[in-house]
């Protein structure tokens, strides 16, 4: 029988899923595969070890979940169509696999209250609410007071007057307007009976709804999306928490505006196909605001069909193959800085879901996972989250303020099991001010799963689906943990992602001595951006004659190969050979010693001679050393040994002092004595950017070693945390 094919052929293509020889941690689980062209009806059959068909549907999709559960064990999966078929992936559901039946828009509907508030929370949970939340709702009185101070959003001019406030600028500006003051005005009516604050609310949506929404303010708009989606996002939860001051007209106004911005959201997913094109990464919050919206409507001018068939979609696409960034091993493949909002805008629908119909969208293996995520890339008070863009941000940064989460743990800690998340959860749950997200604030927390998959934070944690690895010598304690993070993904180099495959970073006590490069500069799609930050010549990889990996590619990936503890010494192995397809291969090797040393290792080889260039990053100026002392008792003359007792070759030694830890960077072999270190870019920050638009960032600095021309290389570095070094050195000389 002929093949159908299932090679991804573009960035944003599904991952066919289960993949052959997977272990999936929930039943029924959800089967996604890629369109092929000419087929318009699959048949999906799965049996069992034995060949016994154990359940087949059909569908027009490229996506389909069994009706019912599927005991633990050993499976295979096949399509047919057309009169070809895929060929059969075997896969296994684990014992420990949560059951997750998906419900029907139908019975999730019909459990919906006729009353209001009936989406964040019921008006019987308020009480309970201002209990638990005593000091979030200070904090809530400060946004009240900050909306009432700032008035009324203004509308856009970007569209039409050259002079007016920019795009870029206008919708951060806008995300103040609404998804902070507006939201916080209506949370404090609804919470507080603040009738000041619910007036200002009224009178900010009457506003934003008189504002055409098929104009500057649509999603689908030729001026971008985010003003659309802040209206998406945020006024069916406001229309909610306000009904009762909106009269009867007033009512039909939001609703109308409400079920405009939901069909806008359909059309996207649609036009996108985005069963079979998750990877847009603005849409992935769309059905969640699609679903708000069906729920927040019911009973208004809105016909119910139109509100099922919304909810259908929505349930859908979050019942099977959604997230598409986030796998089942809860890692986040676009980076920590997408990561804390990316897994907060569906937050209010999945909690009316399940305040409604019992339906626990947070029991699936990613949900319960991805505070392990957050506990190993973002522990509070670090000074930056590699990898991907924003990984630079904090939730104070003025570029993007609230972007990156103030609270990234809300909710997954309290779930989690894990005493160290909801203690980290605790302590950011009320800042000066909220920033950005405030529909997840004051929901009713839910209780911890029936069938946990969270497991203990562990020293080493592998994120295989996202392609990451983190090393932690210490995770509970980060103002005395080591730790070196890595990046080796399935997905590639496009979106948010970098041409980075390889690349790692250094962090102690909370201070990044080795890092990523480079901004978005004004915003994404600089030429900074662009050229630099998502080149390979910004990060902690190598360049294989001046080349780097290919930008914004699905084939330019990497593989982890393994992670784990052996006898106190952390390590990984990465395999980075399709990265760079001038190379045979390319694995890199790290050992992090309980101390804090670390090693890295690469193993390198191509057809013909090729030159290396090793690159590396830093936040503090480092400088060449001549003479040094970071010796230390018992020194041994042995590769296998922590780096901090390998005695040190001032042949192309860097050091660096960032913010009062010392840092020795030693070459061990296979690297020149040659080093180059830069404190500029290659494309400058704001190259391009009107001078009135033009940002200021903290330097960087940028280093290379080169090896001479081989087909094979092995190369060795070591990296020693807090040596004493003397003050007999020279600065390099600037490239």
């Amino acid at each position: 029988m002929t093949l159908l094919p299932q090679e991804r052929t573009a960035p944003a293509q599904i991952f066919p899923s289960p993949r052959e020889g997977e272990r999936v941690e929930e039943t029924p689980p959800s089967f996604c595969w890629l369109k092929v062209d000419g087929v318009s009806r699959y048949e999906l059959v799965i049996r069992d070890l034995e060949g016994t068909p154990v359940w087949n549907g059909v569908t027009d999709r490229n996506y389909l979940v069994p009706d019912k559960l599927l005991k633990p064990g050993i499976y295979f999966w096949n399509l047919f169509a057309e009169g070809r078929e895929r060929g059969w992936w075997q896969f296994e559901i684990v014992p420990e696999s949560v059951p997750f039946i998906r419900p029907s828009a139908a019975d999730v509907f019909r459990k919906v209250p006729a009353g209001h508030p009936r989406h964040l929370f019921f008006p019987h949970d308020v009480s309970a609410l201002k209990d638990a939340k005593a000091a979030e709702i200070e904090t809530l009185k400060h946004n009240i007071q900050t909306a009432l101070k700032a008035g009324m959003p203004e509308p856009p001019r970007f569209h039409r007057d050259a002079e007016a406030l920019p795009y870029r600028e206008y919708f951060g500006r806008y995300r103040d307007f609404v998804d902070r003051d507006l939201v916080a005005c209506a949370l404090g009516y609804a919470l507080l009976g603040d009738r000041q604050a619910g007036n200002h609310a009224v009178s900010s949506l009457l506003t934003v709804c008189d504002w055409n929404p098929a104009g500057p303010c649509s999603i689908l708009g030729p001026w971008g999306d985010e003003v659309g989606l802040s209206n998406a996002r945020c006024l069916p939860a406001v229309y909610d928490l306000v009904w009762d001051l909106l009269n009867e007209k007033e009512r039909l106004y939001v609703e109308q505006t409400i079920a405009t911005y939901a069909l806008q959201c359909e059309e996207l997913l649609n036009h996108l196909d985005f069963g079979q094109n998750p990877g847009n990464s603005h849409a992935g919050r769309v059905p969640a605001y699609l679903g708000e919206a069906a729920l927040v409507l019911k009973g208004s001018s809105v016909p119910q069909e139109t509100l099922e068939r919304w909810l259908t979609l929505a349930l859908d696409i979050y019942g099977s193959f959604f997230p598409y960034y986030g796998g089942a091993d809860g890692g986040w493949a676009e980076g920590t800085f997408y990561a804390s909002s990316y897994t907060k805008w569906y937050l209010p629908f999945f909690l009316a879901v399940e305040r409604y119909a019992d339906v626990r969208f947070l029991d699936r293996p990613f949900y319960q996972k991805v505070i392990q995520y957050f506990l190993h890339f973002s522990p509070p008070g670090w000074e930056s989250h590699p990898f991907c863009d924003g990984y630079w941000c904090g939730s104070d940064d003025a570029e993007w303020p609230g972007f990156f989460a103030q609270n990234p743990y809300r909710l997954y800690a309290g779930r989690s099991g894990l005493e160290l998340a909801e203690q980290w959860a605790r302590a950011a749950a009320a800042p000066d001010l909220f920033k950005l997200h405030l529909l997840d604030i004051f929901i009713p927390d839910g209780s911890r799963p029936d069938h946990p998959l969270t497991g203990s934070l562990d020293r080493t944690r592998v994120f295989p689906d996202a392609g990451f690895v983190s090393l932690h010598t210490d995770p509970a304690h980060p103002d005395r943990d080591t730790a070196v993070l890595a990046r080796a993904s399935r997905h590639g180099t496009a979106s948010h992602q970098h041409a980075d495959q390889g690349s790692f970073a250094l962090i102690h006590k909370g201070r990044t001595l080795i890092t990523p490069s480079g901004y978005f500069g004004r915003g994404y799609g600089t030429r900074h951006h662009l050229e630099w930050t998502k080149s390979t010549m910004a990060h902690n990889a190598i360049l294989v004659d001046g080349v780097g990996q290919i930008r914004n590619s699905h084939l330019a990936t990497g593989r982890i190969v393994s992670c784990g503890e052996t006898d106190g010494i952390l390590h990984a192995e990465l395999d980075l050979s399709a990265a760079y397809p001038m190379l045979i291969s390319w694995i890199r090797q790290f050992t992090l010693q309980e101390d804090g040393g670390l090693i890295v290792r690469d193993r390198i080889e191509a057809e013909k001679p090729v030159v290396i260039s090793w690159l590396l990053h830093t936040l503090s100026e480092p400088v060449m050393g001549t003479d040094h002392d970071i010796q230390k008792e018992n020194q041994k003359e042995d590769e296998s040994a922590p780096c901090c007792m390998i005695p040190p070759d001032p042949i192309g030694t860097v050091l660096l002092n960032h913010r009062g830890i010392q840092l020795a960077i030693i070459p061990r072999c296979g690297l020149t004595e040659f080093c180059s270190i830069s404190g500029e870019f290659a494309v400058p920050l704001n190259e391009g950017v009107p001078e009135a638009y033009q940002v200021a960032m903290p330097q960087q600095y940028h280093l290379a070693w080169l090896t001479p021309a081989a087909p094979v290389h092995d190369i060795t570095v070591a990296f020693v945390i807090g040596g004493t070094c003397d003050s007999n050195y020279r600065s390099a000389p600037a490239t």
